[in-house]
């Protein structure tokens, strides 16, 4: 089984998690694996009914368009040789009016890529366990682009519409998904907020981006704590992704995320910050009136002298995709870098505000030397702080976490660089929920 075409480029993505365990059966529809793309976390699901046999990448691997990523067993396949005993599929169902195993044998049921058109006026093609299934689904079979011969539509084809529709309702509404702008003294900061409808008493978790991030950086990490039941705040700092606000000066941007806790949230919150925007949280959290519950850092600026001033100076003057991308290549161990699109839209981002990035780097380093210290609001928080840092960071030293304050939490990757919620997402995620799982009962919050 190889990664299908899902309508996102897969030039790196990160294989998230398995749904479905070696030796489970499953039915068409059925989310096999989900894999962490640029900007979101895409659900993979099963052409036919089945079972899986093994998982060839662990969670946390690296996967493209043409990686295998497990063997399956589909109805009417022999089982081979490897196969462990008893990991048997169960007998198809004929009751629907197809022969036993026919769309199991069809070589282009098994394509979901090879998808033919049918042209205006053509008479949609279906085989009839196609035809019964989307009529008791609800599903116009105009609607279901088919895999089989000819534009031929299987039960399989039905499954899938099903599913990615309920996908785009996974990214809207039905989860609480909104888009907002939050009005600050120093301009307007663009939002998003995942409210739990499973658990609307859940606490509240913001999430602010590094230098040359934005608030997508997280989705592994959002998608995560949203299954969990917590809602989910994610921003664009000043001089950022859509935020109008070209705020440069440090305080001044802390002042933007305080005031923007204040607009969303009127209880408590758990601040999560990466990087530079590991040393914001943290400034935010000492701030008079600001109601942390916990403060959890992942490869914080602000805790030591050092910093790759190289890679800060390459990324505000990267004329070049290629130059963009070298740059990129020193966040993570593996020098994975994201598609050539995202580079390309981030390059031309940064381009765009090259002369605010570069003052606000300004504040975050001079000649290899970091200018922020938050040592010092480290000691003064009165929540809980967690810190998260890669052994294996290029950018920022992980010996800089040592200078934190006795009672701080630390957890130190062997395996990971600056940006271990890529790298270790699994392992990033449930340290995060095992620290926010030892706190108080939650109290009433609105957002």
């Amino acid at each position: 089984m190889a990664v299908p075409p899902t309508g996102e480029t897969l030039d790196a993505a990160r294989l998230v998690a398995w749904v479905v365990t070696p030796g489970q059966a499953f039915k068409a529809g059925d989310v096999l694996v989900e894999i962490e793309t640029d900007k979101s976390i895409i659900e993979v699901p099963a052409h036919e009914d089945g079972i899986m046999v093994e998982h060839l990448i662990a969670v946390d691997g690296i996967v493209n368009a043409d990686t295998l990523i497990a063997r399956i067993q589909v109805e009417g396949d022999a089982p081979d040789a490897e196969t462990p005993a008893g990991l048997q599929p169960a007998p198809p169902d004929t009751a629907a009016g197809a022969a036993p195993g026919s769309a199991a044998r069809d070589p282009a049921a098994r394509q979901p890529g090879a998808v033919a058109a049918a042209s205006p006026g053509m008479r949609k093609f279906a085989t009839p366990a196609a035809r019964r299934e989307a009529a008791e689904r609800g599903i116009a079979l105009d609607a279901v682009p088919g895999s089989g011969p000819n534009g031929r539509v299987t039960v399989a084809d039905v499954a899938l519409t099903q599913r990615k529709a309920r996908a785009s309702e996974h990214d809207g509404t039905k989860e609480g998904r909104r888009e907002a702008w939050a009005t600050t003294r120093h301009g307007d900061l663009r939002l998003t907020l995942w409210e739990s409808e499973a658990h609307p008493g859940g606490r509240t978790v913001m999430l602010v981006h590094g230098m040359f991030g934005d608030r997508d950086a997280w989705a592994s990490l959002v998608h995560a704590l949203s299954r969990a039941g917590l809602r989910v705040l994610t921003m664009d700092l000043p001089c950022h992704g859509a935020t109008r606000s070209e705020a440069t000066r440090f305080e001044d941007i802390v002042d933007t995320v305080t005031d923007a806790i204040a607009s969303q949230c009127d209880g408590p919150v758990i601040l999560i910050g990466h990087s530079f925007g590991a040393a914001v949280a943290a400034r935010a959290a000492s701030r008079p009136g600001i109601n942390a519950d916990a403060l959890i850092l992942i490869a914080p600026v602000g805790l030591g002298t050092e910093i790759d001033q190289g890679f800060l100076t390459g990324m505000t003057h990267a004329g070049t995709n290629e130059a963009a991308q070298r740059e990129l290549r020193k966040l993570t161990v593996s020098g994975m870098t994201p598609s050539g699109g995202f580079i390309d839209a981030l390059r031309q981002s940064t381009q765009a505000r090259r002369e605010p990035l570069m003052e606000l780097c300004r504040e975050v380093a001079w000649n290899g030397v970091q200018q922020l210290n938050i040592v010092p609001d480290l000691a003064e928080v009165p929540c809980r702080c967690t810190i998260i840092h890669g052994r294996r960071d290029a950018i920022v030293p992980w010996r800089h976490a040592l200078n934190a304050p006795p009672r701080t939490a630390l957890h130190l990757l062997p395996d990971a660089g600056h940006m271990p919620q890529w790298e270790a997402g699994k392992l990033v995620a449930d340290i995060v929920l095992d620290a926010i799982s030892r706190l108080a009962p939650a109290s009433p919050c609105r957002c």
